[in-house]
């Protein structure tokens, strides 16, 4: 058993709310910085929906997947709009589009929860995926006080917590160049949990 699924799927009703009060305004304004207006982008971990609402109200055109039905059921009705938009998909192994099939890819506190093998399975597969030129984002945290030796919170959530230079050497072995990276605090101010933000290029 996936326990890291299963805490989404058996709490989405409150991770939604929770994920809709976030603080996210720096990161939504780096998504419209990042991608041009109308690019059809690809979120990977989508949610409540609140960051593929935005960008749709914005004028992307956007494919969102989830792990968690329960999840996506949520978006769905807080953003009736996402309705045909969404799918479940569990990466790696679920994760399967036709190679150059979009402008821009992004992933928001997700990859995190990956075994190291299957993030750099999951980051080659998001590089094939992008068209030539096409901007890959993300966000993970690279540093957390709440988990235990193995790599577990106390929620049972599986967290990888490898550093930016970690994160970077799979990004360029795959053939991402870096175009920016960022450290922050948590959004949802929670201490002692440090959040590293990716843009790379194909």
């Amino acid at each position: 058993m996936n326990y890291t699924i299963e805490y989404y799927k058996k709490n989405a009703r409150l991770l939604a709310k929770r994920y809709e009060s976030a603080n996210v305004s720096k990161v939504q304004k780096l998504l419209l910085e990042v991608f041009p207006k109308k690019s059809y982008l690809l979120e990977i971990g989508c949610g409540s929906g609140r960051d593929a609402s935005f960008m749709i109200d914005n004028n992307y055109k956007i494919l969102g997947i989830d792990a968690s039905r329960e999840m996506i059921d949520e978006a769905k009705n807080i953003h009736p709009l996402l309705d045909n938009l969404l799918q479940v998909a569990i990466i790696p192994n679920e994760l399967s589009f036709d190679n150059n099939s979009f402008d821009g890819i992004y992933s928001i506190a997700t990859l995190m929860h990956l075994e190291k093998d299957d993030i750099e399975i999951t980051i080659n597969k998001i590089y094939s995926y992008l068209k030539a030129k096409g901007i890959f984002l993300f966000s993970v945290s690279i540093q957390r006080d709440d988990i235990d030796s193995n790599h577990k919170d106390i929620k049972g959530r599986h967290f990888t917590t490898i550093n930016q230079d970690d994160w970077l050497h799979i990004c360029h072995t795959t053939g991402f160049k870096t175009i920016r990276t960022t450290t922050t605090n948590d959004g949802l101010n929670r201490d002692g949990i440090i959040w590293l933000t990716c843009i790379m290029e194909k």
